[in-house]
């Protein structure tokens, strides 16, 4: 009887079922919160998903690539995420989201980027990309050919011209782009980042809205998110500093800090970060707070640049 013991004990080890394996964490980190007029506290607008060593981008505002060096990336990224880059994903082509594009594509490849930039955006983004290459050339046949001897490979862009559906997918994410009303301009998106557990499932989601006026469309995308990161502005700014008709037509395609209280209470999410700030002074941070928190009563914070979560 005491040598059958460790006999059953083993053979009653094989049927235990295993520990399922954590997925690792998923993080956001706000890199500019800022709109097109110029801010030294805040750059223009990006956001980085990051999970494990893998970096993506959403949008590449003004100063993306100085906010990055600054974003405490792990270390094996090498100098600005720039090893760990694997896509951008423009929400739209207006050049606050795009200006500082063509400093990430040429500093990712001189700091150790050696496969093509993968780029993700609207109509319209390929010609964008063929002008960056063009703009560029002579630098790049420098680098490459004649002092640094960088891989040609990255010093081009993979570009990806992108509709209403699931844009990346990995083992561990998937990647929706969804349409967002940000007429007149045409078409613009949102992107809805699901991690993956082990089983397939979405273990956390994070959705950024790009920038829209509220929607069915956007709260269909951002049910359930365990962020929802969305565009902000207060009316009376504009009233203060354009003329009434271009006021009026801002206002149209942008959402204000009360209807996106309304649209993450629709969308019963459960944390809203506000970004692309109008205006961002540190002023008007509680004026956004209170508003959003009219209609909206989870946890709310009102974005600065390099904010994590």
């Amino acid at each position: 009887m005491p040598r059958r013991l460790p006999i059953l004990l083993f053979a009653a080890s094989l049927v235990l079922p295993l520990a399922a394996e954590e997925p690792p964490a998923m993080q956001v980190i706000l890199l500019g919160t800022g709109y097109p007029r110029p801010s030294a506290e805040r750059a223009g607008p990006a956001t980085a998903v990051v999970l494990g060593e893998k970096l993506f981008l959403i949008d590449a505002g003004r100063g993306v690539v100085m906010r990055l060096a600054a974003a405490g990336l792990p270390a094996d990224c090498g100098v600005a995420g720039a090893k760990c880059l694997r896509a951008v994903f423009l929400t739209h082509l207006h050049s606050d989201h795009t200006s500082g594009l063509p400093d990430l594509f040429t500093t990712s490849w001189i700091f150790g980027r050696s496969a093509p930039l993968e780029l993700y955006g609207p109509a319209g983004t390929k010609e964008m990309a063929a002008a960056l290459q063009a703009y560029f050339a002579e630098d790049i046949r420098i680098r490459r050919d004649l002092t640094e001897g960088h891989p040609g490979a990255g010093a081009t862009l993979n570009v990806h011209v992108i509709e209403e559906r699931i844009v990346y997918e990995d083992s561990e994410l998937r990647v929706v782009a969804f349409a967002v009303d940000h007429r007149p301009v045409e078409p613009a998106f949102g992107y809805r980042f699901e991690q993956k557990s082990p089983g397939g499932q979405a273990h956390k989601v994070v959705v950024h809205s790009g920038d829209t006026r509220p929607s069915d469309n956007l709260i269909k995308h951002a049910r359930g998110a365990d962020i929802l990161i969305h565009e902000a502005y207060l009316p009376e700014h504009f009233d203060r500093v354009d003329t009434p008709e271009v006021a009026a037509r801002l206002k149209a395609y942008h959402t204000s800090a009360t209807e996106v209280g309304q649209v993450a209470a629709a969308a019963e999410v459960k944390l809203l970060v506000l970004t692309h700030l109008v205006p961002g002074d540190p002023e008007s941070e509680k004026v956004f707070l209170d508003r959003a928190a009219k209609h909206f009563k989870g946890r709310i914070v009102v974005g600065r640049d390099l904010m994590r979560f």
